[in-house]
């Protein structure tokens, strides 16, 4: 079972009517993920691991028909997964730009 997370978000951009109304609700980290990768892919032409300062550098292998990628941190040079741990804190950073606020805590 996936842990499901409180959010508070903005309903628009800070400092206006919108902005300023904070709305709660209750979310899995995949539907935190995949809403990110949606404003990504729809306003921003940009994938998650961009957010996470990474970068896609070589198939590691393929499960199935799909291929996995392995990844190297932009700042080190090293290779590393892209867990979901990492997926979730690009998401809310993607989903925290452009004025509009974005927090997740865990529901224990």
């Amino acid at each position: 079972m996936e842990t499901m997370y409180l959010t508070r978000m903005s309903a628009g951009k800070l400092g206006t009517p919108l902005g300023d109304r904070i709305i709660e609700q209750h979310h899995t980290v995949s539907e935190i993920i995949s809403r990110a990768e949606e404003v990504l892919a729809k306003e921003l032409g940009q994938d998650l691991a961009d957010y996470a300062e990474l970068e896609e550098v070589c198939t590691r292998g393929n499960v199935g028909e799909d291929t996995v990628w392995g990844y190297v941190d932009k700042s080190s040079g090293n290779h590393v997964d892209f867990t979901e741990t990492r997926k979730l804190k690009a998401a809310i950073a993607v989903l925290s730009v452009n004025g509009h606020y974005f927090e997740a805590t865990p529901i224990s």
